[in-house]
């Protein structure tokens, strides 16, 4: 019995140049089980939105999380609610070779 190929769709590859390491995002690190309300929130996403529609990078909610010890949920609830649109999974150059 074979085991089943996985699908080119879960591979996805990442250009070093296009993905800054989250200490160079420039985003303040909350410490863990704090909660951020008021003013301290809204500078927080304020900084937060600006990073995730930063041009010419594309800085994903998962780098966020990692730079600013946030959640995945806490981070995609306050884009959520500045308004934010959020992007689609990334698309390596393999799959698009693929789907074509």
């Amino acid at each position: 019995m074979t085991s089943p190929t996985p699908h080119a769709a879960a591979v996805t590859t990442r250009s070093p140049e296009s993905n800054p390491p989250p200490e160079l995002l420039d985003l303040p690190v909350i410490k863990t089980g704090r909660k951020l309300t008021g003013a301290a929130r809204e500078e927080f996403a304020t900084k937060v939105v600006a990073a995730y529609r930063t041009t010419g990078r594309r800085v994903t909610i998962r780098e966020i999380c990692e730079a600013t010890n946030r959640s995945y949920g806490a981070i995609h609830s306050l884009l959520s609610a500045a308004g934010a649109t959020k992007r689609g999974p990334r698309i390596s150059d393999a799959e698009e070779q693929v789907n074509s």
